[in-house]
């Protein structure tokens, strides 16, 4: 169980010894790709079974669902709750957060490769610059990003 007691070289050695049994390091274009194989066959199956899709409503909705069972799933490795499934359970539940994050990119055309290296620069400048400041940000008062 990873709990907050565990360091970050140790959970880094336990993410790297469960990488090195899988059969997968995908990188985001590919994730995009199977993701997208599986919105297809789900949206064939919707067509059947309930004659339509879903709309981005729906998949935002879905992925709401799925955040609030990851935080359930997250509380349980804390040991605020009892959850079954364990660590098991907590990989699929990320698993549909990245799938849900990858298909409402597709369906709003956005690049996650380039969204995601532009926001990090742009945190990566910010942070550098309160680090820089001379006086810290006065306790509680954090403040926002600059959105563009």
């Amino acid at each position: 169980m990873i709990g907050s007691h565990d360091t970050e070289k140790e959970l880094l050695m336990n993410y790297s010894d469960r990488t090195d049994r899988t059969t997968s390091t995908m990188d985001l274009q590919e994730l995009a790709e199977r993701a997208i194989k599986i919105h297809d066959l789900y949206e064939e199956l919707n067509r059947r079974d309930r004659g339509r899709g879903w709309t981005r409503e729906e998949f935002m909705l879905g992925f709401v669902g799925d955040i609030g069972d990851l935080a359930k799933l997250v509380m349980a490795q804390e040991g605020a709750r009892e959850m079954p499934g364990g660590r098991e359970a907590l990989e699929h539940e990320l698993a549909d957060c990245l799938w849900s994050v990858l298909i409402l990119a597709h369906h709003y055309h956005v690049n996650l490769g380039a969204a995601f290296t532009r926001t990090m620069d742009e945190l990566d400048q910010s942070i550098s610059e309160r680090l820089s400041a001379s006086e810290p940000v006065q306790p509680g008062l954090v403040p926002m990003m600059k959105t563009t």
